[in-house]
């Protein structure tokens, strides 16, 4: 068997001869020889020469094309290390270039194989960077528009109308919904998700209704957690700061195979910060010097003061 496999790769079989009109005998150029069934081909020269080397043994089926000359067709059979000579000779086609057609085929393709904008937030990225939660990853997108209002509030815009109560994006998390039900909204701090579960976030750029339903105007947010059967085991990840805002994250994330059809998992993320306070105009107002009316404070002449210098009441 090892001599037979290897007599029939070495051998050095070749076809050549010339490619001709078969009325004038005028040499036709860049006529193409080539063997049904396989890569091997080639095409004539300025003297319509051609030469097909190293060809495997067995039978083929060696066909000539040249625009306005029908195709030639002949059986020949390769055994051994031999040249063939075969001369070609090529009627001229009653109708030019019948042998240089289009066609379109025409098919049902599969929606999921359509083309699309993709950009993609690996495991490995999410690991770079600390966040409070997954909608911090999708900042610095190409077509993303990014707000954020406080510590963990996080808002997505996509191809403009940019809000903070964006309904335009759908955003799933393994293809289930991930929006409030009750504002038709998302926010980010509320997908019951940790990061170290997730494989995945794909951000398609665009409308995409006719593949993921309705809500898609703009774009679709994937986020893809990890399948705990090919990724076993348990990660736990703590960060924190210590300046005025005090924050303080543990991320962590538990996974076991129990068969070949079962399979768990357990995420959890707890997140613990002190926000920007707000203070209403009002309020500040309300504590402030000027706007106070303390009728018995004492005149200082500083800005702060309602009254002038004489003591005397400002209205």
């Amino acid at each position: 068997l090892f001599i037979f496999i290897t007599n029939a790769f070495c051998n050095n079989s070749s076809i050549q001869g010339f490619s001709r009109d078969s009325e004038s005998k005028e040499p036709l150029i860049g006529a193409n020889i080539m063997l049904d069934g396989t890569s091997l081909g080639t095409a004539s020269d300025e003297n319509g020469y051609y030469i097909i080397k190293n060809i495997p043994i067995g039978t083929y089926t060696l066909r000539a094309m040249f625009i306005g000359y029908e195709t030639l067709e002949k059986e020949i059979g390769v055994e051994g290390s031999q040249e063939y000579t075969i001369d070609i000779k090529l009627k001229p086609s009653a109708i030019e270039l019948q042998e240089t057609r289009v066609t379109a085929e025409k098919r049902k393709g599969k929606i999921t194989e359509a083309p699309a904008s993709i950009e993609i937030i690996s495991s490995r990225d999410i690991k770079r960077e600390s966040a409070t939660n997954m909608g911090s990853y999708l900042k610095g997108l190409k077509g993303v528009d990014f707000t954020s209002s406080g510590i963990n509030n996080y808002s997505i815009s996509i191809r403009g109308f940019n809000s903070s109560f964006n309904t335009r994006v759908l955003t799933l998390s393994d293809g289930r919904v991930a929006s409030i039900p009750a504002l038709r909204v998302i926010n980010y701090s509320t997908i019951p998700q940790s990061m170290d579960d997730v494989d995945r976030i794909e951000v398609i750029l665009g409308p995409a209704t006719a593949l993921y339903g309705a809500n898609a105007h703009s774009g679709v947010v994937n986020i893809i957690s990890k399948p705990p059967a090919q990724f076993e085991g348990l990660t736990m990840s703590i960060s924190g700061s210590s300046d005025e805002r005090q924050l303080r994250k543990i991320n962590g994330r538990f996974a076991k195979k129990m068969s070949k059809s079962i399979s768990i998992k357990v995420s959890g993320l707890y997140l613990h910060a002190y926000d920007w306070p707000f203070v209403s105009e009002e309020e500040y107002k309300a504590h402030r010097y000027p706007w106070s009316l303390t009728p018995d404070r004492v005149a200082d002449g500083k800005d702060n003061n309602p009254w002038n210098a004489a003591g005397d009441f400002a209205g």
